[in-house]
């Protein structure tokens, strides 16, 4: 009688544990940033899929395992949000533009997030996700990434003041010998090394335009007297003219940052733009087309298949004793270094 007791009660703990992990976007919940670092664009929708769709699966924005750490924490989350305008981001470089596209994207310890993204991915295969071709040159280049965003959900974890440990995490915080590099690592694969302290999901479409330097200085310029006259009437806006094939070396085909084929479909067929004796993809028809940006948010209205923002902190609150804390934190952030190198 009593080993079943205890049998019962061990099957109670092992149904808590198991239900504290999940595979959703749990906000407060801990990942290890290393199990699929350099592709953590495989579990996370943050670039347009080059498969096609069957509609046997639902695109969900983050499917990366994660483990509820914290017993009594609370956060804050808004559902909807306007489309934001077109934004026109300008990149010296190729690593700018990669800097830029997960510019909403912070991961504590680490100044290039795009590293755990697609830092094992081949110059080809991220160019292809921007819908660039990839012609063997990087020098050199300059690039334009127009965006143009909807926001479906933001949540942000409340003060983690006083919030308490799940009890099983305690201990295994407790017992762990932080002096001890090997046990530290060990306890990563187990807790996480990073816990989800906000995220945007929702979904963008963009565009890549490769820019020839001359045309790319052109354009910055403009845009910076732009920013300066941003009252000024839009019926002397210029900014077809940079964009013209004489300033450019390649224009990128329109990507939708969740895979949605129907979205990409849409903008294939009416997100195109007349230049001499071809037509060429261009999300400026946004800018000049009411009309076309009423549809296109419309359309974007109810995918929630992206991963717009995720900001990642290291996991100082699991730890009563500040050094103790802080020389984890120091553990997983000159780990995260050495993979930023090597990525």
């Amino acid at each position: 009688m009593l080993l079943l007791v205890l049998l019962l009660i061990c099957c109670s703990v092992c149904k808590c544990e198991v239900g504290d992990l999940g595979y959703d976007l749990n906000i407060g919940n801990t990942i290890d940033v290393f199990a699929n670092y350099g592709d953590l664009s495989q579990v996370t929708q943050v670039v347009s899929a080059d498969y096609e769709d069957d509609g046997q699966e639902p695109i969900v924005p983050f499917s990366e395992k994660n483990l509820r750490v914290f017993a009594n924490s609370s956060s804050r989350s808004v559902v909807g949000g306007s489309t934001t305008n077109m934004e026109i981001q300008i990149c010296d470089t190729f690593e700018d533009l990669l800097n830029t596209y997960f510019s909403n994207f912070k991961i504590e310890g680490t100044d290039r997030p795009w590293k755990a993204f697609m830092g094992d991915w081949v110059d080809d295969e991220i160019l292809r996700t921007m819908g660039i071709m990839y012609d063997g040159k990087l020098e050199n280049c300059c690039y334009v990434l127009v965006k143009w965003t909807k926001p479906h959900t933001s949540a942000q974890l409340d003060d983690l003041t006083g919030v308490a440990v799940k009890d099983h995490v305690g201990r295994a915080v407790d017992a762990l010998n932080v002096s001890d590099t090997a046990e530290v690592r060990r306890f990563m694969k187990s807790y996480g090394t990073h816990y989800i302290d906000s995220y945007v999901t929702g979904n963008f479409i963009y565009q890549v335009f490769k820019y020839k330097r001359s045309g790319f200085n052109l354009l910055r310029a403009y845009m910076r007297v732009k920013v300066r006259n941003a009252k000024a009437s839009n019926n002397s806006d210029n900014l077809r003219f940079y964009f013209s094939s004489y300033f450019l070396k390649q224009v990128g085909d329109i990507k939708v940052a969740s895979g949605n084929k129907t979205v990409e479909a849409w903008a294939k067929k009416n997100l195109r733009e007349s230049q001499y004796l071809y037509s060429r993809p261009s999300l400026l028809k946004l800018h000049y087309s009411p009309y076309l940006a009423y549809k296109l948010n419309e359309l974007l209205r109810a995918d929630n298949g992206a991963l717009l923002g995720l900001d990642l902190k290291t996991l100082r609150p699991l730890f009563k004793d500040r050094n103790k804390a802080e020389k984890y934190a120091e553990i997983v952030e000159n780990d995260l270094k050495l993979w930023e190198v090597n990525a």
